[in-house]
């Protein structure tokens, strides 16, 4: 049985669960809310000890981070989308890695300012928020270009790599982030939200959490 730990509304979780819906893999949701401290409780750190989402329990082995998760789902299940041949694995993880390091840093700096901190009541900090504009500056064109070239982030084949940078590019619309002047990013982009693994999760992220907003403040 596999339990998936997490909230609707964090990007990392859902970048899981494409790849849970990819698979075809059944799985119970353990809404698990951070801003509730559900993550910081004795029985959730014995499933992820640095307390963040997503974490996920597969009949006993019990992991955390979401690229890790997915690689590992990807491996025990044999599937393309992580395949065994070491250096089509080298470049999916190099991509991965950039995104993962880069990419997402400046999305979280950015999303935070703009959307998180004005939501929490949190001190805006306008030199985060410039820097995080400046590398997403620095950072689209290289993805654009590798997508003007290849069909996927890691060449001709759909890969975990597309799965990452999909997920950390969900909150794009929220935080007022536009990839207007990156149409081969953009229509990457568009490409896979259409696609059975993301409808699975929302129609579109923006609106999955100002739905999930509103309801909670008529609460």
């Amino acid at each position: 049985m596999i339990k998936l730990y997490g909230s609707g509304i964090s990007s990392s979780v859902s970048k899981v669960r494409y790849c849970l819906n990819y698979l075809n893999l059944k799985y119970d949701w353990e809404q698990t809310n951070p801003m509730a401290n559900e993550t910081r409780t004795q029985e959730f750190l014995t499933i992820s000890p640095t307390g963040k989402i997503p974490a996920i329990d597969i009949d006993g082995f019990k992991l955390f981070e979401s690229c890790s998760i997915n690689r590992y789902l990807a491996t025990i299940n044999n599937s393309s989308i992580y395949p065994q041949d070491a250096k089509k694995k080298a470049i999916i993880d190099a991509w991965t890695d950039y995104v993962a390091v880069h990419v997402a840093n400046a999305m979280g700096r950015v999303l935070y300012n703009r959307v998180f901190a004005p939501m929490t009541g949190q001190k805006v900090d306008p030199e985060s928020l410039r820097v995080g504009l400046e590398f997403l500056d620095k950072y689209f064109p290289v993805l654009d270009k590798q997508l003007f070239a290849n069909a996927y982030l890691a060449g001709r084949e759909f890969s975990l790599a597309d799965m990452n940078l999909l997920s950390v590019l969900d909150p794009c619309e929220l935080a007022e982030i536009s990839i207007d002047r990156f149409p081969s990013l953009k229509k990457w982009r568009a490409g896979l939200k259409s696609q059975p693994f993301y409808q699975k999760c929302y129609r579109d992220y923006t609106e999955f959490v100002q739905e999930a907003m509103s309801a909670k403040a008529g609460q």
